[in-house]
């Protein structure tokens, strides 16, 4: 297994591209662009596909950036988190919609595509969500038949995670939670800072910090080949930009181990460069 690499970035927009290059790196360049710009040359380091990358991250609120980072790139992602499946919006405008919700009187499943057809009229409601949520409910309903109750104890019950689909070609996204149970040849774990990992509001008590140290544990036992710790020294944090100490529990990993390394973009190759097809 090759050393801990740990990444000390400027600010969490710098920190979400590091990973976007240095995943361009490790797959051999996603596209012309990634070799042109230099990000990648083109020859993997291995076999790697992008199911084989996770970026793992204590809130769901730090996905922002890194999800940004993904799109503007063309790098394919999956997004899950820990979060109730119920307290999604469009899961409750399905489920509402009409003021009674879903009465019973046919299956399940056909009550929510007629739902989700009368909601696409509606501007207020996010459509790739109504979809999404459409696809998880039916997939619930679908074990139900007709039996409501039993239906609305599994949708309460579920989260993000029941859903997550490791066969899909694409990095995954995930809280540190919602990585739980799974494992991946490259993580990096993002937002290395005092506050975020551990996080706490105040000073932390012992079995609090406690808690979060395994936490910062299970992530880090999901590499199964290479490990990166990302930092940003500025982010937006809590409604406003905050510069962060770096997290204890970085102290707390072996010296030998690490490999300190700025997350510094490559530099542009000069404009007149051409891409060679041959």
């Amino acid at each position: 297994r090759e050393r801990i690499t740990i990444h000390a970035a400027p600010t969490e927009a710098v920190e979400a591209e590091a990973i976007v290059v240095a995943i361009e790196r490790m797959i051999g360049g996603a596209s012309f662009f990634a070799i042109d710009s230099a990000r990648s040359d083109g020859v993997a380091e291995r076999s790697y596909s992008f199911a084989d990358f996770a970026v793992l991250f204590r809130t769901a609120a730090q996905a922002a950036a890194v999800s940004l980072a993904f799109e503007r790139s063309g790098l394919p992602f999956k997004q899950a988190g820990h979060g109730a499946l119920a307290d999604e919006p469009a899961v409750q405008a399905l489920l509402h919609h009409g003021g009674d919700g879903i009465d019973g009187a046919e299956p399940i499943a056909n009550e929510l595509r007629r739902a989700a057809a009368q909601l696409q009229a509606d501007d207020r409601i996010d459509q790739g969500a109504l979809r999404l949520a459409l696809a998880r409910l039916i997939a619930l309903a679908e074990t139900c038949g007709r039996d409501r109750a039993r239906f609305l104890d599994d949708v309460a019950l579920a989260t993000d995670t029941d859903f997550y689909d490791p066969r899909a070609d694409r990095v995954s996204l995930l809280t540190l939670h919602a990585a739980k149970g799974l494992e991946f040849p490259v993580v990096f774990i993002v937002g290395l800072e005092d506050g975020i990992l551990p996080l706490h509001w105040s000073e932390p008590d012992d079995a609090a910090l406690a808690e979060e140290r395994r936490l910062f544990y299970v992530g880090m036992t999901r590499a199964k080949d290479r490990l990166i710790l990302s930092r940003a020294r500025q982010r937006l944090w809590r409604g406003r930009m905050r510069q962060l100490e770096a997290s204890p529990f970085l102290a707390d990993i072996e010296q030998e181990l690490l490999k300190h390394q700025r997350a510094e973009l490559p530099r542009r190759k000069p404009e007149n460069q051409q891409l060679s097809l041959f």
